[in-house]
Order: structure tokens, then C-alpha cells, then sequence
């Protein structure tokens, strides 16, 4: 006879707990890469003139003054 006023668990087998033990760790990872990636954004160098920027400069005077 079961014992209603003890709660079942959610999961039956091992299998299952393992699995959703799992998923957190990834979504941790997921967020942690996230979060690495913007403080990469926020610290790097922004300056006035990008890379882009210049090159394209640089070839409009070369075009212009050819």
C-alpha cells in the first residue's frame, strides 16, 4: 500500500535525475560564454576610427588621387 503523506518523486529512475542534472550545467556554460563575450564587447578598444573605417579611408585617397 502506498503512503500518501509522503511525496512521490518527480523522476523514477536514475537515468532521468542524471538528465536533469545535466541540462543546468549547460545552460550554465551557455550563460557563462554569454557573459564572456560581453565583457570582451565592453572592454575593447573603440576607438574614433575602426579597422573598417580606416582601410576605407585609405582607399578612397587612393582612388581619388590616382
Amino acid at each position: 500500500m502506498h503512503d500518501f503523506s509522503k511525496p512521490k518523486p518527480h523522476v523514477e529512475s536514475k537515468e532521468d535525475t542524471a538528465r536533469k542534472r545535466k541540462l543546468p550545467v549547460y545552460m550554465l556554460i551557455i550563460v557563462g560564454i554569454f557573459l564572456i563575450a560581453l565583457l570582451v564587447f565592453m572592454v575593447a578598444d573603440h576607438s574614433a576610427k575602426p579597422t573598417a573605417q580606416v582601410i576605407m579611408s585609405h582607399l578612397q585617397t587612393l582612388v581619388l588621387h590616382a
